[in-house]
């Protein structure tokens, strides 16, 4: 137990799994699976945080049906064939005392992937994202599904997996059920609330009859779904009563948002506040008793951690874009070494990747993904040399860390006398003052390893030779791409000067912004 966070260093009992301590790596879509398959790669991802010392780790969404197959990215447990790679992967996982846990669930209406597969939900109101009409389920069709969580449920038990979290929010299907907002069905599946929770009722009981107390099973469901007329916290905390009074769920995970929607709530960014969703977390704990509840969201210390748990915020602290960022938090935490964790700054860049189709990544962390990842440290050069690093950017920044962390003679150019280059300029924006937490790990890893600074001048090329450099990395700066409609000698292509003007501004300016909207985002800066 860490002697500086007693609490979150303190093992619990869920359910009857005994779990080392409280820090659970939520669900995160990585999209390192492939056709329906888990893959090396994602094995190795989640080993990595299992072997950093992270307690529980529930897996990203996995189908339990032909009708739910989102991507081809997402392991689909439905799928007996898959049977020998989720026991490796469990047998991975659970081989560093870190219990795996696989999210199943269902994502209704909201199959917007495959043109030719009609969505099902519990009724036929469109998605509000997409507007796709859905089929609504007959009784015969919710009993195949209710058969298939439970087959997917066994298979994962049998497989080693120590439990599974069913996905009841962001707006998928058992959300679909349980909220006002998308059912308004009039059989015994919808009208009251016990109808509208009959399905997750009737999940719940069955697969804790399958499988056994041992078995963990969690509910991951909206305290605030963010729409008009869905579930907010006064109707969450009777859900709540309801389940609890049914028993059978091991542990309550809280997320906001309906992903059709509120989808800005449920992952939120650096313009939101730390730990924004605490104190409804906190409300709903009180509701459940006795029973351990997951609080997440921008929780992005081991301080904050664990002042959510003595406050009483939740009994488990759900990370996930923090361990994205450094597969090893825990492990650098418990043995004092937090100045090496790099920092999360909830840039979302890692959710981008995925909503594009391809790999998680980080802005942060290049090693993400790869083996090994939670013991990394810079690889000691065999040859010492001397390097000259030009451009005290975000890059220049990396280059010359890494360059003295290896034992190279690193010396770092820079025109301004702050480091960190346009990051430096974006990170003073209002909202945006997280990215500082990138700039600021960099600086202090240079200067621990040793890193000579000349700043506050443009270098020449003779001063450069006077340093004698065996290796030159110029990293000077992008530049971004302009649309041919505005003139390259437009005031408004000076990004520099302009973004220096607008961080001295004391007042509101007057008058029209105009976006040139170059990677579909228009909507989100407009707002």
């Amino acid at each position: 137990m860490s002697m500086k966070y007693p609490t979150l260093f303190s093992p619990i009992t869920v359910g009857v799994q005994k779990l080392r301590n409280r820090i659970v790596h939520t669900a995160t879509v990585t999209a390192y699976g492939a056709n329906g398959k888990p893959t090396q790669r994602l094995i190795d991802y989640h080993h990595a945080r299992a072997a950093g010392g992270t307690a529980m780790i529930v897996t990203e969404l996995m189908p339990v049906h032909h009708t739910s197959i989102a991507n081809p990215f997402l392991v689909n447990v439905f799928d007996e064939k898959n049977f020998q790679l989720l026991k490796r992967w469990a047998d991975t996982i659970e081989g560093e005392d870190c219990r795996l846990v696989g999210q199943i669930g269902h994502v209704g209406r909201q199959q917007l992937w495959n043109s030719l597969a009609t969505p099902v939900s519990a009724t036929s109101k469109p998605d509000p994202l997409s507007w796709t009409v859905a089929h609504e389920l007959d009784h015969n069709e919710i009993n195949e599904l209710i058969n298939s969580f439970v087959e997917s449920s066994e298979r994962l038990q049998r497989a080693g997996f120590s439990g599974i979290e069913l996905h009841g929010a962001h707006g998928y299907l058992l959300t679909q059920f349980m909220s006002p907002f998308s059912n308004d069905r009039n059989d015994d599946y919808g009208g009251s609330r016990e109808g509208r929770l009959k399905f997750v009722s009737q999940l719940i009981n069955r697969i804790r009859k399958e499988c056994g107390k041992e078995f963990l099973i969690g509910l991951k469901m909206p305290c605030d779904e963010g729409v008009t007329g869905g579930i907010d916290p006064n109707e969450a905390e009777k859900i709540i009563d309801y389940l609890v009074a049914l028993g059978g769920v091991d542990y309550f995970a809280f997320s906001q948002g309906n992903s059709s929607a509120s989808l800005e709530t449920h992952l939120p960014d650096m313009h939101f506040p730390l730990g924004p969703y605490l104190k409804l977390h906190g409300r709903m704990r009180k509701r459940v008793g006795s029973i351990p509840v997951m609080t997440m969201g921008r929780i992005k210390t081991a301080e904050a951690a664990e002042k959510a748990l003595t406050e009483g915020y939740g009994d488990l602290i759900g990370l996930s874009r923090v361990l994205l960022s450094d597969a090893a938090w825990v492990k650098k935490t418990l043995q004092g070494r937090e100045n090496e964790i790099r920092p999360c700054i909830s840039c979302n860049y890692c959710w981008g990747e995925v909503h594009v189709g391809r790999g998680i990544a980080c802005v942060h962390n290049p090693e993400l993904g790869t083996s090994g990842e939670s013991d990394w440290r810079p690889e000691r050069a065999i040859q010492k040399k001397r390097v000259a690093v030009v451009g005290a950017g975000v890059a220049g920044l990396e280059a010359a860390w890494i360059s003295a962390a290896r034992g190279h003679d690193v010396i770092l150019f820079g025109a301004s006398s702050k480091v960190g280059g346009k990051a430096f300029l974006e990170a003073c924006l209002p909202g945006r003052g997280d990215i500082a937490r990138a700039i600021n790990f960099q600086k202090i890893r240079a200067e621990e390893a040793g890193v000579q600074f000349e700043l506050g001048k443009r270098v020449s090329l003779r001063e450069i030779n006077e340093f004698g450099p065996q290796k030159v990395v110029f990293a000077t700066g992008a530049q971004p791409v302009w649309p041919e409609t505005l003139a390259k000698d437009s005031p408004a292509c000076e990004l520099r000067s302009l973004s220096k003007e607008l961080l001295h501004q004391d007042q509101e300016r007057k008058g029209t912004a105009i976006l040139f909207d170059q990677d579909h985002t228009a909507a989100v800066y407009a707002a």
